[in-house]
């Protein structure tokens, strides 16, 4: 499964993109990226990834719009999405994570994760 799997990385900072990037490539993921959410778009229209790892805070447009556009194009609208925050207020993060799932994102994960646990959670969420 993982040979196949295609994961579309979305940040705006380059030291997360090549940590999560290299960390997923070595788990036996291909892995693409984006550091704005317009190159998402045309990414997730073109490649139709098997997961979306999606930063919320990036300048322009935001992760959560970016979300949004990807989820209204019949296109891409079953792509599976998760965000990804560096976020660490808990009552915000509430009120985030009931947001994401409302517009069919499957999770929140907070950067600064481990690798290691990147890895298991993407292998869970392809595994949905």
């Amino acid at each position: 499964m993982n040979d196949q799997a295609c994961i579309l990385l979305v940040d705006d900072e380059p030291d997360v993109l090549s940590l999560y990037q290299m960390a997923l490539t070595q788990a036996g993921f291909q892995v693409i990226t984006a550091s704005n959410g317009a190159d998402a778009i045309v990414l997730a229209k073109q490649k139709h990834p098997s997961l979306i790892l999606m930063d919320v805070k990036m300048p322009g447009m935001d992760g959560v719009e970016t979300a949004v556009k990807i989820k209204e194009d019949p296109d891409t609208a079953n792509l599976k999405l998760v965000f990804l925050t560096a976020f660490s207020d808990p009552a915000k993060s509430e009120i985030d994570v009931k947001a994401a799932k409302e517009m069919g994102a499957l999770d929140f994960l907070k950067k600064g994760i481990s690798v290691t646990e990147l890895r298991d959670k993407v292998k869970q969420y392809l595994a949905a």
